[in-house]
């Protein structure tokens, strides 16, 4: 295959004693970035609905 113009701009610049990008790409080392809700704090935190929260509203009083 043929190689793309930014490849052979990238590969100039390394013979040059420039910078590889691939060296600045980061790596997450197994880290996910989305984090779980507890199954405990998930029941108090998201209820089904208003009877589940622990108080009522003014309009019901």
């Amino acid at each position: 295959m043929a190689k793309s113009t930014a490849r052979k701009q990238r590969e100039k610049k390394l013979q040059q004693g420039g910078m590889d990008p691939r060296m600045q790409r980061g790596n997450w080392n197994g880290v996910k970035p989305v984090t779980r809700v507890k199954p405990d704090k998930r029941k108090y935190a998201y209820p089904k609905n208003d009877d589940d929260r622990g108080f009522k509203h003014a309009a019901a009083a």
